[in-house]
C-alpha cells in the first residue's frame, strides 16, 4: 500500500555495535523510506555513507543520545550502506528502518 511521499509501511528496529573498526550499521535497501541513528553510547560516533567509515570523518552522532536520520522528505534520503566508527571505545547505534 503506497502512502504519502516518505511515508513507509515496515519499521525495523535493529542495533550496531561501533568500534575503533569500520562495521555495518545498516545494510543498503532500495525499499528505504526513512532511517534514523541515535547514538545509544559513550563514544562519539562517525557515520560514513556507502563507504568504510573513517574516525573522525563523515557524520558525527554526539555521545549519549545524539542522532542522524535520512529521508526523502529532509532531502538526503540515501539508499546505500550506512557504515559506523568510534574514535575509540565502543558505543550502541541504535537503527530505525522504514521501508515500503
Amino acid at each position: 500500500m503506497a502512502g504519502k511521499p516518505g511515508s513507509y509501511n515496515v519499521a525495523t528496529h535493529t542495533e550496531a555495535s561501533a568500534t575503533a573498526t569500520t562495521s555495518a550499521a545498516l545494510a543498503a535497501s532500495d525499499k528505504r523510506a526513512y532511517a534514523m541513528f541515535q547514538n545509544d553510547g559513550d563514544n562519539d560516533v562517525y557515520l560514513r555513507l556507502g563507504e568504510a567509515a573513517i574516525k573522525n570523518e563523515g557524520i558525527l552522532i554526539n555521545a549519549n543520545g545524539g542522532s542522524y536520520e535520512i529521508s526523502d522528505r529532509l532531502g538526503n534520503l540515501f539508499l546505500g550502506a550506512v557504515n559506523c566508527i568510534t574514535a575509540s571505545g565502543t558505543s550502541v547505534v541504535l537503527v530505525l528502518e522504514g521501508t515500503n
